[in-house]
């Protein structure tokens, strides 16, 4: 495994003073799944800025660090990764040398200092987008990470402007869309949801950022 990756530190601290919030995601997301296993998951948003990837890192956390389980998070946003940056590590190599060369978790993965999370960064800039990777070498890799883990959290690109998200998203077990409360419209996020689902994608629910609680697809049809 490569050298660990320290996340940062301001970050670090907002996620831990929400941990007690953050620990009930795992029971809201299986309560969601309605009796299937959800074990890798893909975090998108409808546009950019919504605060997804914090979101990724704060679900990666609430999994690793109150529920003891072993979680890989993945950078998947190729046009703008954060990952890296956010635990100080180097970009590559990354998810790109792993889905096309012949390369294994442990060339690729980076310890934290939270022992039970890994994290495999966006690797190299050679791609932008992951409709450039051959859809059922994609579905492997991920089934081989998935191996290696309990959980697979995915930070992808949102939605918008991008075939990324769609393509990928039928092999992941559930998915995430992590809304900005009172900025996205309901018939942006509407149109989103419809653009996944028509492919096979499970949706589990949405999160609103800058509020705490999760609420799941079925009772935010409702709201």
């Amino acid at each position: 495994m490569s050298e660990s990756g320290i996340l940062n530190e301001d970050l670090k601290l907002k996620i831990f003073d929400n941990l007690k919030e953050l620990s009930t995601m795992e029971g809201n997301i299986l309560g969601a799944a309605r009796e299937r296993e959800v074990k890798t998951i893909l975090v998108t948003s409808c546009n950019p800025l919504e605060g997804k990837t914090i979101t990724a890192i704060s679900m990666a956390f609430a999994l690793a660090a109150k529920s003891n389980y072993r979680v890989i998070l993945v950078d998947g946003n190729l046009q703008s990764p954060r990952i890296h940056e956010l635990f100080n590590v180097v970009p590559f190599p990354g998810l790109s040398e792993l889905l096309t060369l012949k390369t294994e978790i442990k060339e690729v993965a980076r310890g934290t200092d939270l022992g039970n999370l890994v994290i495999i960064p966006h690797g190299s800039d050679t791609y932008k987008k992951l409709d450039s990777f051959d859809p059922e070498t994609f579905r492997d890799k991920l089934d081989y990470i998935k191996q290696n883990s309990d959980y697979v959290i995915f930070d992808a690109q949102s939605v918008s402007g991008t075939s990324d998200v769609p393509i990928i998203s039928k092999y992941f077990d559930g998915i995430i869309f992590v809304v900005e409360c009172e900025k996205t419209r309901w018939e942006v996020l509407q149109q989103a949801k419809e653009r996944i689902s028509s492919i096979g994608g499970n949706i589990l629910g949405v999160v609103l950022n800058k509020r705490i609680y999760y609420i799941p697809e079925r009772l935010y049809a409702k709201v």
